[in-house]
């Protein structure tokens, strides 16, 4: 159902995307996607409403490569067409022109040069129907959505170049070099802590709430960060705010569970940040091409390029209904063929419908701050964080007794340590959204898992930004 409130979504983006072509052009990379002319626009509370909504159209871009493209590299989906651009992605063997990590870098600095614009224009705006509070709100949401960006920069190439004033001129000096992990973080972080403090608790509907930045993304993003950071107490403080939010909470129920991840079930109060998909004619994400199964004539399927691998169809045990919402065997109809394994967290509906893709939701707040608990020297908080969630997947009652406390001192004996249960979960429970990745890094057991070398850990600079930018040195490990 397309609402009131993701038809204002659209129109805003139609109309930023209009004014950008109307006084700009394209350049790709670390040069300006779009060149607003001041005099032409910054003028009232809408076109500062056009704006911010314009920098999560540059969101939604990321989809193809983030959740697909990490999972991809990681022990969750194999690769099934030798022709496809994931591939060397899947075998630990990218190349520095690979498409993939050429448009991950572009639109996730694309969107980092919107937000600039946002920052720097809208102080100045001069219309008394633009209120503080509104004001306040907008800025908020550029500053946390320039954190989710050099984020998602810092997580796939280590250090970048740190831009955080829009381009003026095309004969302004492109040449940044990259900037060092820390001073990535420090941005990322301050950028954060500025959105906290600006953004609202939530918006008048759940649409706007999940799918715009709120209090509860920002600390939610920041608890991520921070754990990334390995500075586990202050992951615990932020994620601790997540956790104790009204606006959250679990989804129970196997069927509530599974819906989740449907078109039907956009927006539930376990999501914190949902990127928006109106609809397929609209603006859907196609990710159904990739994982669903060749179809009959007249049906919805896919290419059947990207399947789970049987490590992950394996890893769920009897009775956890997560598996039911993450991986689905085909059947014809609609299916040209039958037994097929797929992903079933990204299909695309008969009514032409996709659902959203959600970055952080509850469960992945819980769970992570159920890693840093433990490795922060407080292993019984940890274990009830993560039987919480164990308890929610088999359909079970908080307190019921059945469901054993894990892992066990007889697992620990074993040497199946707590550190990997909180691996496994989050392997079970975040299945094909894009963090399995990123864990076997953070934790530094991606060369164990992946069996790859340390310097495969970091995507290559893409050398269409290098030839450009002759400051830019490449990661190790690539020409």
């Amino acid at each position: 159902m397309i609402t009131s409130s993701s038809l204002k979504i659209v129109r805003y983006i139609v109309l930023f995307a209009a004014v950008s072509f109307s006084y700009g052009c394209s350049v790709d990379g670390l040069r300006p996607e779009d060149r607003i002319v001041d005099g032409n626009f910054w003028k009232s509370a809408a076109d500062a409403e056009a704006a911010v909504i314009g920098i999560y159209d540059k969101v939604q871009s990321l989809a193809k490569q983030d959740p697909v493209a990490f999972d991809v590299g990681s022990d969750a989906i194999d690769v099934l067409q030798v022709t496809d651009d994931y591939l060397p992605i899947d075998q630990h063997n990218i190349t520095v022109d690979n498409p993939r990590v050429k448009d991950y870098w572009e639109n996730n600095y694309a969107g980092i040069h919107r937000a600039n614009d946002v920052i720097k224009h809208i102080p100045g705006i001069n219309d008394g129907s633009f209120s503080t509070l509104q004001r306040d709100c907008l800025l908020g949401e550029a500053y946390f959505l320039r954190a989710y960006f050099y984020f998602n920069l810092l997580r796939a190439y280590g250090g970048v170049p740190l831009i955080t004033v829009p381009y003026e001129s095309f004969n302004a000096d492109f040449t940044v070099p990259r900037a060092g992990v820390a001073e990535v973080y420090a941005l990322i972080i301050s950028d954060l802590q500025t959105a906290e403090s600006k953004l609202l608790l939530k918006f008048g509907d759940e649409m706007q709430t999940r799918g715009r930045a709120t209090k509860g993304a920002a600390n939610a993003l920041l608890a991520k960060v921070f754990l990334h950071k390995k500075d586990y107490p202050n992951a615990v403080i932020q994620a601790t705010k997540v956790i104790e939010n009204p606006n959250y909470g679990l989804t129970t129920g196997r069927t509530n569970y599974i819906n989740m991840f449907t078109p039907n079930g956009r927006n539930s109060r376990e999501s914190i940040f949902e990127i928006q998909f109106v609809s397929s004619a609209i603006e859907g994400h196609g990710l159904h091409r990739y994982y669903m199964p060749v179809a009959n004539a007249g049906q919805i399927g896919g290419e059947y390029i990207l399947a789970p691998t049987a490590k992950m169809i394996n890893a769920y045990e009897a009775g956890d209904f997560r598996k039911d919402a993450s991986i689905a065997l085909s059947t014809n109809p609609p299916f040209r063929n039958t037994g097929q394994p797929y992903i079933s967290k990204y299909v695309r509906t008969s009514a032409n419908l996709d659902g959203n893709v959600i970055v952080i939701r509850l469960a992945d707040v819980m769970l992570m701050k159920a890693e840093a608990l433990m490795l922060s020297g407080h292993p019984a908080e940890a274990i009830t964080l993560l039987n919480t969630i164990r308890r929610r997947a088999y359909g079970l009652d908080l307190n019921a007794i059945s469901m054993r406390d894990y892992p066990t001192a007889s697992d620990l004996a074993r040497g199946y340590t707590l550190e990997l249960a909180i691996e496994n979960e989050r392997f079970l429970e975040l299945a094909f959204e894009g963090h399995r990745w990123h864990d076997l890094l953070r934790t530094g057991r991606a060369s164990v898992v992946l069996g790859i070398a340390a310097e495969k850990c970091l995507w290559p600079i893409p050398q269409r930004e290098r030839d450009r930018n002759p400051k830019l040195i490449q990661n190790p490990g690539y020409n």
